[in-house]
């Protein structure tokens, strides 16, 4: 007998414990051959669709449920739409998932009926299901998951708890489920940096939807003023291609629009070279000759990037503040409110409440006019780490500090207006001098300076960096010259017109151009409405929609992957070669990230998620790729200037950080 499908359509903002609970009891039913969770495109009160399909990766460990988009919102339709989408000579038997003691079990009771006479008459379209769809009726006989009061578990209530700051009431919902797991679901959905979701991961999620937080932090005024500068600046950079180009702001006046949070704090993403696609082919080969032959540091002191959790710090109105984000640094958080943010959260209470306090303490022996020199009465803070040996990411330090990196200054918008990269040494010398360095549970420390040496093997490995990159300009024939925007700009326009060609439509330059921009810069000044009354044929605009909601993110990774693994493996090779790192025991914390790798790739080999096991197998390759576990150093990376831009080397921390950090907590 053919297993039954369930279709479980629902909104999902966010994917509940009771959601998952009622699809497992579905999943063990011996009728069922799998249970498929279709999730709409709207989001509720900031909970956004890919939130949930994080929260489902991070809980879900049964291979028999899945989650899939639909761009229907209207849950009973999203069902009938799967069944009428199949092809037309599909067979199999389908349920709809309900509860027999929730309120929606009446649409489960009317789901056979209605597909029965879709599968016959049709529509009021004149569509019909395929005739070898058969509508069965498959009821679970469970009671809904409930809080302690007897209330039952609804996304309503958990959105009320995100919005309240309620953890309690947000632990509460997910009763099946281990504390870190629930941590990690919470730190998804409110987006706080904590030790158990790693930096490295949130970084890249929000990355990858940076355009949505910029439109977001932009009202229309702005984003259309935005959208004229950009215009002009494209115009102008497509009719002078191949020319050097110094940005003149008088020009094209810049458009300042705030901080997007990648590093869990306000600070803002720490770029890695791969990320700058204004770097020309020849700045990609000056990095990778300094990295190699120790002179990272010609412009200014190499520094490490550690493993902590972000906070920022500022003197305002006579009073320490902090921040953690846009709106507060607006209106900073006192120490009571920091304590109170974190609060109930364990060793995280303690680091966050801990540094509160002995920054507090600190400020308090600092002459006054020194702190209202330095933080201009709120409007500069100073951007810091917290390195807390009870939150370890991935990292080890064995010490408690206060770790200052850099000034921000903001104007009272809370829009960044400069970095000052040397002043966070300079605070700390002033506060060590006024003798209020050592507090009662942190020293505070400065950046701490790398010594990155000239590799042994110089030679070959410039040349061997040299030809992978002259292979990336050879494929589009670019020169030193060219910016890497070009390589992206091609990239992009083989894959879309390739599309255009197979559908037999002539794409036009515009409608090329505003793609390209979309999805190789997440420039969407061109909007999707405005693109559906240009493209003039009917099955490339339906590419167009669906390859914008569900595959564009899988192509932009293959588009950045050669110039992420370069810089990855340059990063690997210079770090092996690099001293003086912050771990109090360098070959002691190398063991011990070893030794985890192991012991959970033994443990993860059992997982019954082939999700799970695909993420461990890639994350294991590129860990080879870089050297093996001989790339693995006892730091996240480093933190280097070139022609005056910031940037990252990570190497081997990236997948290692994947692991323990991420696939750790989805056993």
């Amino acid at each position: 007998m053919n297993k039954i499908t369930v279709l479980f359509p629902g909104g999902f903002k966010p994917l509940t414990g009771a959601h998952l609970a009622l699809a497992q009891r579905y999943a063990e039913s011996p009728q069922v051959g799998r249970v498929i969770l279709l999730i709409g495109p709207n989001s509720r009160d900031g909970i956004t669709r890919e939130q949930s399909f994080e929260m489902f990766n991070l809980l879900n460990n049964n291979p028999d449920i899945i989650i899939q988009p639909t761009q229907h919102n209207s849950p009973i339709m999203a069902a009938y739409e799967y069944l009428f989408d199949l092809p037309s000579d599909a067979k199999g038997r389908y349920a709809m998932a309900a509860s027999t003691k929730g309120d929606d079990y009446v649409r489960a009771k009317t789901f056979v009926p209605n597909v029965d006479k879709y599968a016959t008459i049709g529509d009021k379209k004149g569509r019909k299901i395929p005739a070898g769809i058969d509508a069965t009726e498959l009821s679970i006989d469970v009671d809904p998951e409930t809080y302690a009061d007897g209330t039952p578990i609804s996304a309503t209530t958990v959105r009320q708890a995100i919005a309240n700051n309620d953890y309690e009431t947000f632990r509460a919902s997910y009763p099946q489920f281990k504390d870190a797991v629930v941590k990690n679901a919470w730190q998804i959905v409110t987006g706080l940096q904590e030790a158990l979701f790693t930096k490295d991961w949130w970084a890249k999620n929000l990355q990858e939807d940076v355009d949505d937080v910029i439109e977001a932090i932009m009202n229309t005024s702005e984003r259309n003023r935005h959208g004229k500068k950009i215009n002009k600046l494209r115009s102008y950079l497509d009719s002078n291609k191949g020319e050097s180009f110094v940005y003149d702001f008088d020009k094209f006046p810049k458009t300042v629009y705030g901080v997007v949070l990648t590093e869990g704090g306000a600070a803002g993403h720490m770029a890695h070279p791969w990320d700058d696609h204004g770097l020309t082919f020849n700045d990609m080969k000056e990095i990778v000759s300094r990295a190699l032959e120790g002179r990272l540091d010609i412009e200014a002191a190499v520094t490490e990037k550690t493993d902590g959790q972000n906070i920022q710090v500022t003197w305002k109105n006579g009073q320490i503040g902090f921040a953690r984000n846009k709106g507060t640094v607006i209106n900073p958080m006192s120490v009571q409110e920091i304590q109170d943010k974190f609060g109930g959260r364990g060793p995280i209470s303690d680091a966050f409440g801990n540094a509160a306090e002995d920054l507090a303490e600190a400020f308090s022996r600092v002459p006054q006019d020194k702190l209202n020199q330095i933080f201009k009465n709120g409007l500069v803070f100073a951007n810091m780490e917290i390195i807390y040996p009870a939150t370890r990411n991935v990292i080890a330090y064995e010490v408690a500090v206060l770790q200052f990196h850099n000034l921000v200054e903001y104007d009272e918008q809370g829009n960044v207006v400069e970095t000052d990269l040397t002043g966070g040494g300079a605070l700390q010398g002033i506060i060590q001098d006024a003798n209020a360095h050592l507090q009662k549970t942190f020293s505070f420390i400065p950046p701490q300076k790398i010594k990155i040496g000239r590799i042994s093997d110089f030679e070959d490995q410039q040349s061997a960096f040299f030809n992978e990159i002259a292979q990336l300009q050879n494929r589009y024939g670019l020169k030193d010259t060219d910016r890497v925007t070009e390589y992206h700009r091609a990239w992009w326009r083989d894959v879309i017109k390739g599309q255009a060609e197979k559908m037999g439509y002539d794409i036009p330059e515009n409608v090329l151009n505003a793609l390209i921009y979309r999805w190789a810069f997440f420039d969407k000044s061109e909007s999707m409405t405005s693109l559906k009354k240009q493209i003039t044929n009917p099955e490339f605009l339906n590419w167009v929609q669906e390859f914008d909601k569900n595959e564009f993110k899988r192509y932009y990774k293959q588009n950045m992957e050669p110039f992420e693994t370069i810089f990855l493996r340059l990063g690997a090779v210079a770090l092996k070669n690099a001293e003086n790192f912050l771990a109090a025991n360098p070959s002691n914390t190398v063991q011990q990230i070893k030794q985890e790798i192991a012991e959970l790739t033994k443990e993860l080999q059992n997982n019954p998620n082939p999700a799970t096991i695909s993420k461990l197998e890639l994350e294991l390759k590129r860990i080879e790729r870089l050297g093996g576990f001989d790339a693995i150093v006892p730091s996240e990376g480093v933190v280097f200037t070139y022609r005056g831009n910031t940037y990252k080397l990570t190497g081997a921390f990236a997948p290692v950080n994947q692991i323990l950090g991420v696939l750790k907590y989805a056993r």
